[in-house]
C-alpha cells in the first residue's frame, strides 16, 4: 500500500474566521480517532485564506474517512462557512522530513 497525501486551499466567508477555526478544530479531533489518518492539519493564512494538508496510509483510508458519519457531521458546519468550493488534489508522497513515508 502506498501512502497518499491530500492538499487543499479554501477561503471562508468574510468575518467568519473564528467559526471556521472552531469547525476545523472539530474536524481534526474526529480525524485523530480514524484509522489510516497519519497527519490531518489546517493552516490559516492571510485574510480568509486557509490550507489543508493530510497524509493517509492508503487510498482506502481516504475513502473510509470520507464516508465517516462522525466526520460528515462536523463537515456540515465547514461547508456552510466556505466562500467558494475548495481546490483539492491528492498526491503520492516522494520525500519529507518529519513524516514516515
Amino acid at each position: 500500500m502506498s501512502k497518499v497525501s491530500m492538499v487543499a486551499t479554501f477561503t471562508c466567508k468574510e468575518g467568519r474566521n473564528d467559526e471556521m477555526d472552531a469547525a476545523l478544530a472539530a474536524q481534526v479531533a474526529v480525524a485523530a480517532e480514524m484509522e489510516g489518518v497519519e497527519v490531518y492539519s489546517y493552516h490559516r493564512g492571510e485574510g480568509n485564506n486557509y490550507s489543508y494538508f493530510a497524509l493517509f496510509s492508503s487510498m482506502e483510508a481516504i475513502q473510509s474517512q470520507g464516508q465517516s458519519e462522525a466526520l460528515q457531521e462536523v463537515m456540515a458546519t465547514f461547508m456552510e462557512l466556505l466562500a467558494s468550493p475548495p481546490q483539492m488534489a491528492t498526491y503520492s508522497p516522494v520525500a519529507a522530513t518529519g513524516l514516515d513515508l
